[in-house]
């Protein structure tokens, strides 16, 4: 039996949200050719746009701030 008579009859038993996530995964590790590299700028601009300024945490002063709200001092 060939490597793809084995494939195949492993995914024919695969049910289908089985198959969605065997897909998804091998999408990543070999997309598909017509994903080309404007797509790829495009999507991670995108996400680069979601980006927002997070300002450090003052863990000591946020904990402080918990207690008094919580027990009062």
């Amino acid at each position: 039996m060939s490597t793809k008579e084995i494939a195949y009859k492993i995914i024919e038993q695969l049910s289908e949200e089985q198959l969605k996530g065997f897909i998804a995964l091998f999408q990543g590790v070999y997309p598909t050719k017509d994903d080309d590299m404007a797509k790829r700028r495009a999507a991670f601009e995108r996400l680069e746009k979601m980006c927002k300024y997070i300002p450090d945490l003052d863990e000591k002063k946020e904990l402080a701030e918990y207690r008094e709200e919580k027990y009062g001092k």
